[in-house]
Protein backbone atom coordinates (compact mmCIF):
# COMPACT_ATOMS: atom_id res chain seq x y z
CA UNK A 1 0.00 0.00 0.00
CA UNK A 2 2.79 2.42 0.96
CA UNK A 3 4.63 1.62 -2.26
CA UNK A 4 1.53 2.45 -4.31
CA UNK A 5 1.09 5.82 -2.55
CA UNK A 6 4.77 6.58 -3.12
CA UNK A 7 4.44 5.88 -6.86
CA UNK A 8 1.34 8.11 -7.05
CA UNK A 9 3.21 10.90 -5.24
CA UNK A 10 6.14 10.68 -7.65
CA UNK A 11 3.74 10.81 -10.60
CA UNK A 12 2.03 13.95 -9.26
CA UNK A 13 5.38 15.67 -8.69
CA UNK A 14 6.50 14.79 -12.23
CA UNK A 15 3.28 16.14 -13.76
CA UNK A 16 3.52 19.39 -11.79
CA UNK A 17 7.13 19.92 -12.85
CA UNK A 18 6.17 19.26 -16.46
CA UNK A 19 3.22 21.64 -16.49
CA UNK A 20 4.63 24.52 -14.47
CA UNK A 21 7.37 26.66 -16.00
CA UNK A 22 10.71 26.86 -14.27
CA UNK A 23 11.47 29.76 -11.95
CA UNK A 24 13.94 31.15 -14.47
CA UNK A 25 11.52 31.12 -17.41
CA UNK A 26 8.66 32.49 -15.28
CA UNK A 27 10.80 35.51 -14.41
CA UNK A 28 11.53 36.41 -18.04
CA UNK A 29 10.06 39.85 -18.82
CA UNK A 30 7.18 40.37 -21.21
CA UNK A 31 8.13 42.90 -23.89
CA UNK A 32 5.39 43.73 -26.39
CA UNK A 33 7.67 44.79 -29.24
CA UNK A 34 9.06 43.40 -32.47
CA UNK A 35 12.58 43.20 -31.06
CA UNK A 36 14.32 43.78 -27.75
CA UNK A 37 17.65 43.28 -26.04
CA UNK A 38 19.03 43.78 -22.53
CA UNK A 39 22.73 44.01 -21.64
CA UNK A 40 24.59 44.64 -18.41
CA UNK A 41 27.19 47.17 -19.57
CA UNK A 42 29.45 46.55 -16.59
CA UNK A 43 30.00 42.89 -17.51
CA UNK A 44 29.00 42.85 -21.20
CA UNK A 45 26.53 40.05 -20.48
CA UNK A 46 23.35 39.65 -22.51
CA UNK A 47 20.49 39.19 -20.04
CA UNK A 48 17.57 39.04 -22.49
CA UNK A 49 17.10 38.95 -26.24
CA UNK A 50 14.06 38.83 -28.51
CA UNK A 51 14.53 38.81 -32.29
CA UNK A 52 17.71 40.82 -31.75
CA UNK A 53 18.93 40.15 -35.31
CA UNK A 54 15.77 41.39 -37.05
CA UNK A 55 16.46 44.36 -39.32
CA UNK A 56 13.99 47.10 -38.46
CA UNK A 57 13.66 50.86 -38.80
CA UNK A 58 15.03 52.62 -35.70
CA UNK A 59 13.35 55.99 -36.29
CA UNK A 60 15.07 58.76 -34.30
CA UNK A 61 17.38 56.36 -32.49
CA UNK A 62 19.39 57.04 -35.66
CA UNK A 63 20.38 60.33 -34.02
CA UNK A 64 22.67 58.41 -31.67
CA UNK A 65 25.01 57.78 -34.59
CA UNK A 66 24.66 61.41 -35.69
CA UNK A 67 25.53 62.66 -32.21
CA UNK A 68 28.32 60.09 -31.83
CA UNK A 69 30.01 61.23 -35.06
CA UNK A 70 29.57 64.85 -34.00
CA UNK A 71 31.30 64.07 -30.71
CA UNK A 72 34.12 62.33 -32.57
CA UNK A 73 34.51 65.36 -34.86
CA UNK A 74 34.84 67.56 -31.78
CA UNK A 75 37.39 65.18 -30.29
CA UNK A 76 39.39 65.32 -33.54
CA UNK A 77 39.30 69.13 -33.57
CA UNK A 78 37.16 69.28 -36.69
CA UNK A 79 34.36 71.03 -34.79
CA UNK A 80 34.10 72.83 -31.45
CA UNK A 81 31.23 73.09 -28.99
CA UNK A 82 31.08 76.87 -29.39
CA UNK A 83 31.29 76.86 -33.18
CA UNK A 84 28.22 78.51 -34.71
CA UNK A 85 26.32 76.97 -37.63
CA UNK A 86 23.36 78.36 -39.55
CA UNK A 87 20.85 75.66 -40.61
CA UNK A 88 20.66 75.00 -44.34
CA UNK A 89 17.50 75.41 -46.40
CA UNK A 90 17.03 71.62 -46.27
CA UNK A 91 17.21 71.62 -42.47
CA UNK A 92 14.92 74.64 -42.15
CA UNK A 93 12.40 72.95 -44.45
CA UNK A 94 11.86 70.30 -41.77
CA UNK A 95 10.71 72.99 -39.34
CA UNK A 96 7.86 73.84 -41.71
CA UNK A 97 6.58 70.28 -42.12
CA UNK A 98 3.71 69.40 -39.76
CA UNK A 99 4.69 66.69 -37.30
CA UNK A 100 8.40 66.89 -38.13
CA UNK A 101 9.36 70.16 -36.42
CA UNK A 102 10.62 69.03 -33.02
CA UNK A 103 12.25 72.43 -32.47
CA UNK A 104 11.42 75.18 -35.01
CA UNK A 105 14.93 76.47 -35.71
CA UNK A 106 15.33 79.94 -37.17
CA UNK A 107 17.53 81.14 -40.01
CA UNK A 108 20.27 82.17 -37.57
CA UNK A 109 23.48 80.69 -36.13
CA UNK A 110 23.33 78.04 -33.39
CA UNK A 111 26.28 76.56 -31.52
CA UNK A 112 27.21 72.93 -32.03
CA UNK A 113 26.37 72.35 -28.35
CA UNK A 114 22.86 73.76 -28.79
CA UNK A 115 22.24 71.53 -31.80
CA UNK A 116 23.77 68.47 -30.10
CA UNK A 117 21.58 68.88 -27.02
CA UNK A 118 18.47 69.52 -29.12
CA UNK A 119 19.04 66.36 -31.16
CA UNK A 120 19.55 64.13 -28.12
CA UNK A 121 17.04 65.61 -25.67
CA UNK A 122 14.20 66.77 -27.92
CA UNK A 123 15.04 64.54 -30.91
CA UNK A 124 15.15 67.59 -33.18
CA UNK A 125 15.31 66.44 -36.81
CA UNK A 126 16.48 69.82 -38.07
CA UNK A 127 19.30 69.87 -35.51
CA UNK A 128 20.46 66.38 -36.53
CA UNK A 129 20.57 67.31 -40.22
CA UNK A 130 22.47 70.52 -39.43
CA UNK A 131 25.06 68.58 -37.40
CA UNK A 132 25.51 66.06 -40.20
CA UNK A 133 26.08 68.85 -42.70
CA UNK A 134 28.58 70.49 -40.35
CA UNK A 135 30.59 67.28 -39.98
CA UNK A 136 30.69 66.20 -43.64
CA UNK A 137 29.57 69.15 -45.76
CA UNK A 138 26.26 67.61 -46.81
CA UNK A 139 23.80 65.09 -45.42
CA UNK A 140 24.57 62.72 -48.30
CA UNK A 141 28.28 62.76 -47.47
CA UNK A 142 27.46 62.35 -43.78
CA UNK A 143 25.39 59.24 -44.51
CA UNK A 144 28.47 57.65 -46.08
CA UNK A 145 30.39 58.45 -42.90
CA UNK A 146 27.60 56.94 -40.80
CA UNK A 147 27.79 53.67 -42.72
CA UNK A 148 31.59 53.62 -42.62
CA UNK A 149 31.55 54.03 -38.84
CA UNK A 150 28.85 51.39 -38.50
CA UNK A 151 31.10 48.93 -40.32
CA UNK A 152 33.95 49.74 -37.94
CA UNK A 153 31.71 49.05 -34.96
CA UNK A 154 30.69 45.66 -36.35
CA UNK A 155 27.13 46.76 -37.09
CA UNK A 156 26.71 44.23 -39.88
CA UNK A 157 22.90 44.48 -39.95
CA UNK A 158 22.78 48.25 -40.37
CA UNK A 159 22.32 50.61 -43.32
CA UNK A 160 21.86 54.34 -42.77
CA UNK A 161 20.08 56.53 -45.33
CA UNK A 162 19.74 59.85 -43.46
CA UNK A 163 20.91 61.64 -40.32
CA UNK A 164 17.54 62.08 -38.60
CA UNK A 165 15.82 58.70 -38.74
CA UNK A 166 12.85 59.97 -40.73
CA UNK A 167 11.33 57.82 -43.45
CA UNK A 168 12.62 58.44 -46.98
CA UNK A 169 9.71 60.65 -48.03
CA UNK A 170 9.98 62.93 -45.00
CA UNK A 171 13.79 63.05 -45.06
CA UNK A 172 13.95 63.82 -48.78
CA UNK A 173 16.68 61.21 -49.31
CA UNK A 174 16.32 57.76 -50.90
CA UNK A 175 16.11 54.69 -48.71
CA UNK A 176 15.25 54.05 -45.07
CA UNK A 177 17.49 53.47 -42.09
CA UNK A 178 17.61 49.79 -41.14
CA UNK A 179 19.32 48.22 -38.16
CA UNK A 180 18.87 45.60 -35.43
CA UNK A 181 18.66 45.65 -31.65
CA UNK A 182 22.04 43.91 -31.52
CA UNK A 183 23.68 46.55 -33.71
CA UNK A 184 22.14 49.43 -31.77
CA UNK A 185 23.48 47.86 -28.60
CA UNK A 186 26.99 47.94 -30.08
CA UNK A 187 26.59 51.61 -31.00
CA UNK A 188 25.18 52.60 -27.62
CA UNK A 189 27.92 50.79 -25.68
CA UNK A 190 30.62 52.37 -27.85
CA UNK A 191 29.08 55.78 -27.17
CA UNK A 192 28.75 55.24 -23.42
CA UNK A 193 32.22 53.82 -22.92
CA UNK A 194 34.01 56.39 -25.10
CA UNK A 195 32.05 59.49 -24.08
CA UNK A 196 30.24 58.71 -20.80
CA UNK A 197 29.54 62.41 -20.30
CA UNK A 198 26.78 62.08 -22.92
CA UNK A 199 24.57 60.95 -20.03
CA UNK A 200 24.86 64.45 -18.56
CA UNK A 201 22.88 65.52 -21.64
CA UNK A 202 20.41 62.66 -22.02
CA UNK A 203 19.35 62.72 -18.35
CA UNK A 204 18.09 66.30 -18.69
CA UNK A 205 14.31 66.71 -18.67
CA UNK A 206 14.24 69.66 -21.07
CA UNK A 207 16.31 71.83 -23.42
CA UNK A 208 16.10 75.61 -23.95
CA UNK A 209 16.37 76.93 -27.52
CA UNK A 210 15.73 80.55 -28.51
CA UNK A 211 14.31 81.22 -25.06
CA UNK A 212 11.73 78.44 -25.34
CA UNK A 213 11.76 75.34 -23.12
CA UNK A 214 11.15 71.99 -24.83
CA UNK A 215 10.52 68.82 -22.82
CA UNK A 216 12.64 65.74 -23.41
CA UNK A 217 10.98 62.99 -25.40
CA UNK A 218 12.01 60.44 -22.73
CA UNK A 219 9.18 60.01 -20.23
CA UNK A 220 11.19 57.78 -17.87
CA UNK A 221 13.53 60.53 -16.68
CA UNK A 222 13.34 61.93 -13.16
CA UNK A 223 10.32 64.18 -12.53
CA UNK A 224 8.54 62.86 -15.64
CA UNK A 225 5.26 60.94 -15.51
CA UNK A 226 6.90 57.52 -16.02
CA UNK A 227 10.06 58.24 -14.00
CA UNK A 228 12.23 55.17 -13.39
CA UNK A 229 14.83 55.10 -10.57
CA UNK A 230 18.33 55.58 -11.97
CA UNK A 231 17.21 56.29 -15.54
CA UNK A 232 19.79 58.39 -17.44
CA UNK A 233 18.42 58.50 -21.00
CA UNK A 234 19.24 57.48 -23.81
CA UNK A 235 17.17 57.94 -27.02
CA UNK A 236 13.60 57.60 -28.24
CA UNK A 237 12.38 57.07 -31.79
CA UNK A 238 8.94 57.09 -33.40
CA UNK A 239 7.61 56.91 -36.96
CA UNK A 240 4.59 55.20 -38.48
CA UNK A 241 6.84 52.62 -40.12
CA UNK A 242 9.18 52.00 -37.17
CA UNK A 243 6.59 52.07 -34.43
CA UNK A 244 7.66 53.15 -30.95
CA UNK A 245 11.34 52.60 -30.15
CA UNK A 246 13.55 53.34 -27.17
CA UNK A 247 17.08 52.75 -25.94
CA UNK A 248 17.23 53.19 -22.18
CA UNK A 249 20.16 53.23 -19.79
CA UNK A 250 19.95 53.14 -16.01
CA UNK A 251 22.34 52.69 -13.09
CA UNK A 252 21.84 51.08 -9.71
CA UNK A 253 24.16 49.65 -7.06
CA UNK A 254 27.23 50.12 -9.23
CA UNK A 255 25.70 48.42 -12.26
CA UNK A 256 24.78 49.98 -15.61
CA UNK A 257 22.00 48.38 -17.64
CA UNK A 258 21.18 49.13 -21.27
CA UNK A 259 18.02 48.08 -23.12
CA UNK A 260 16.77 48.32 -26.69
CA UNK A 261 13.09 48.12 -27.61
CA UNK A 262 12.12 48.33 -31.30
CA UNK A 263 8.70 48.23 -32.92
CA UNK A 264 6.45 48.61 -29.89
CA UNK A 265 2.83 49.31 -30.79
CA UNK A 266 2.33 52.26 -28.42
CA UNK A 267 4.18 54.95 -26.52
CA UNK A 268 3.23 53.36 -23.20
CA UNK A 269 4.24 49.95 -24.55
CA UNK A 270 7.85 50.89 -25.22
CA UNK A 271 8.24 52.29 -21.71
CA UNK A 272 6.45 49.36 -20.09
CA UNK A 273 8.77 47.00 -21.94
CA UNK A 274 11.81 49.02 -20.89
CA UNK A 275 10.69 49.01 -17.26
CA UNK A 276 10.14 45.26 -17.35
CA UNK A 277 13.62 44.72 -18.78
CA UNK A 278 15.40 46.91 -16.23
CA UNK A 279 13.40 45.44 -13.33
CA UNK A 280 14.41 42.00 -14.55
CA UNK A 281 18.08 42.95 -14.71
CA UNK A 282 18.21 44.28 -11.17
CA UNK A 283 15.87 41.83 -9.45
CA UNK A 284 16.67 38.52 -11.12
CA UNK A 285 20.43 38.65 -11.70
CA UNK A 286 22.97 38.46 -8.90
CA UNK A 287 26.70 39.16 -9.09
CA UNK A 288 28.05 35.77 -8.09
CA UNK A 289 31.65 35.02 -7.06
CA UNK A 290 33.32 32.32 -9.13
CA UNK A 291 36.71 32.69 -7.44
CA UNK A 292 37.88 34.83 -4.53
CA UNK A 293 41.04 36.93 -4.44
CA UNK A 294 44.04 34.85 -3.36
CA UNK A 295 42.20 31.57 -3.82
CA UNK A 296 44.31 28.61 -4.96
CA UNK A 297 42.72 26.98 -7.98
CA UNK A 298 42.29 23.24 -8.51
CA UNK A 299 44.83 23.00 -11.33
CA UNK A 300 48.60 23.39 -11.14
CA UNK A 301 51.00 24.88 -13.68
CA UNK A 302 53.78 22.74 -15.14
CA UNK A 303 57.35 23.81 -14.34
CA UNK A 304 60.31 22.58 -16.37
CA UNK A 305 63.84 22.43 -14.92
CA UNK A 306 62.45 23.05 -11.43
CA UNK A 307 62.94 21.33 -8.08
CA UNK A 308 59.19 20.79 -8.26
CA UNK A 309 57.58 19.84 -11.57
CA UNK A 310 54.33 21.63 -10.74
CA UNK A 311 53.43 24.78 -8.85
CA UNK A 312 50.21 25.92 -7.21
CA UNK A 313 48.41 28.84 -8.86
CA UNK A 314 46.21 31.46 -7.22
CA UNK A 315 43.91 34.29 -8.24
CA UNK A 316 44.83 37.97 -8.22
CA UNK A 317 41.36 39.37 -7.55
CA UNK A 318 37.74 38.45 -7.05
CA UNK A 319 36.28 36.90 -10.20
CA UNK A 320 32.53 37.42 -10.51
CA UNK A 321 29.80 36.95 -13.08
CA UNK A 322 26.10 37.81 -13.23
CA UNK A 323 23.97 34.70 -12.77
CA UNK A 324 20.20 34.54 -13.02
CA UNK A 325 18.55 33.34 -9.83
CA UNK A 326 17.90 29.61 -9.98
CA UNK A 327 20.56 29.00 -12.63
CA UNK A 328 23.74 27.00 -11.95
CA UNK A 329 26.97 28.92 -11.43
CA UNK A 330 29.21 28.50 -14.51
CA UNK A 331 32.55 26.75 -14.24
CA UNK A 332 35.71 28.80 -14.88
CA UNK A 333 38.06 27.87 -17.70
CA UNK A 334 41.82 27.96 -17.12
CA UNK A 335 44.59 28.64 -19.62
CA UNK A 336 47.86 27.92 -17.80
CA UNK A 337 51.35 28.69 -19.07
CA UNK A 338 54.26 26.26 -19.25
CA UNK A 339 56.79 27.76 -16.84
CA UNK A 340 60.54 27.29 -16.56
CA UNK A 341 62.49 27.51 -13.30
CA UNK A 342 63.66 29.50 -11.55
CA UNK A 343 60.42 31.38 -10.91
CA UNK A 344 59.35 33.65 -8.10
CA UNK A 345 56.05 33.73 -6.29
CA UNK A 346 53.45 35.93 -8.03
CA UNK A 347 54.86 35.13 -11.47
CA UNK A 348 52.26 35.28 -14.27
CA UNK A 349 51.00 31.71 -14.66
CA UNK A 350 47.98 32.01 -16.95
CA UNK A 351 44.43 33.34 -17.23
CA UNK A 352 40.97 32.36 -16.08
CA UNK A 353 37.81 33.21 -18.03
CA UNK A 354 34.11 32.45 -18.30
CA UNK A 355 33.08 31.69 -21.87
CA UNK A 356 29.55 32.05 -23.20
CA UNK A 357 27.27 29.19 -22.23
CA UNK A 358 23.60 28.46 -21.75
CA UNK A 359 23.60 30.45 -18.50
CA UNK A 360 26.11 33.19 -19.38
CA UNK A 361 26.07 34.98 -22.74
CA UNK A 362 28.16 37.92 -23.87
CA UNK A 363 27.37 40.54 -26.49
CA UNK A 364 28.87 39.74 -29.86
CA UNK A 365 32.24 41.46 -30.11
CA UNK A 366 32.55 41.81 -26.34
CA UNK A 367 35.35 39.70 -24.87
CA UNK A 368 34.40 37.58 -21.84
CA UNK A 369 36.06 38.75 -18.62
CA UNK A 370 39.54 37.44 -17.90
CA UNK A 371 41.72 37.53 -14.82
CA UNK A 372 45.43 36.87 -14.42
CA UNK A 373 46.63 33.90 -12.40
CA UNK A 374 49.99 33.89 -10.59
CA UNK A 375 52.20 31.31 -8.91
CA UNK A 376 51.47 30.81 -5.23
CA UNK A 377 55.13 30.09 -4.39
CA UNK A 378 58.62 30.21 -5.84
CA UNK A 379 60.36 27.27 -7.51
CA UNK A 380 64.16 26.99 -7.70
CA UNK A 381 66.06 25.34 -10.51
CA UNK A 382 66.62 21.61 -9.96
CA UNK A 383 70.15 20.32 -9.41
CA UNK A 384 72.12 18.95 -12.35
CA UNK A 385 71.79 15.39 -10.99
CA UNK A 386 68.00 15.74 -10.66
CA UNK A 387 67.68 17.01 -14.22
CA UNK A 388 69.86 14.18 -15.60
CA UNK A 389 67.84 11.60 -13.66
CA UNK A 390 64.54 13.00 -14.96
CA UNK A 391 65.84 13.03 -18.53
CA UNK A 392 66.91 9.37 -18.20
CA UNK A 393 63.54 8.36 -16.73
CA UNK A 394 61.73 10.24 -19.51
CA UNK A 395 63.86 8.35 -22.04
CA UNK A 396 62.87 5.02 -20.48
CA UNK A 397 59.20 6.05 -20.54
CA UNK A 398 59.46 6.81 -24.25
CA UNK A 399 61.00 3.38 -24.89
CA UNK A 400 58.23 1.66 -22.93
CA UNK A 401 55.65 3.68 -24.84
CA UNK A 402 57.20 2.73 -28.17
CA UNK A 403 57.41 -0.95 -27.21
CA UNK A 404 53.81 -0.88 -26.13
CA UNK A 405 52.85 -0.12 -29.72
CA UNK A 406 54.81 -3.15 -31.05
CA UNK A 407 53.35 -6.66 -30.89
CA UNK A 408 55.04 -9.34 -28.78
CA UNK A 409 56.03 -11.28 -31.95
CA UNK A 410 57.73 -8.17 -33.35
CA UNK A 411 59.58 -7.62 -30.06
CA UNK A 412 60.90 -11.25 -30.14
CA UNK A 413 62.02 -10.85 -33.75
CA UNK A 414 63.98 -7.73 -32.74
CA UNK A 415 66.05 -9.78 -30.23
Amino acid sequence: MKARYFIILLTVVFVIQTILPSAASAAAPKVDAASAMLVDVTTGQVLFAKQEDSMLQPASITKLMTAFLTREAIQAGKLSWTQEITPSDAALALTRKPGLARIPLLNKPYTVKELYDAALIRSANEAAVTLGEAVSGSEEAFVKEMNRRADELGMTQTTFANASGLDSESAGLPGDNLTSAKDLMKLAIAYLTTYPEVLDVTKRAYVDVDGVRFDATNRMLANRDLAYPGMLGFKTGTTNEAGYCFIGVSTRDGRTVLSVVLGATSDEGRYAGTKALHDYAYADFVMTPILRMGETISKMATVSQGEEEQVAVRTTNDFEVLVEKGRPVPEPEYDLLDLEAPIKADTQAGMVTIDSSENVRYLEGEAPPKMALVTAESVDTASFLTRITRAFLDFLDQIRLALGKISLVEQVEML
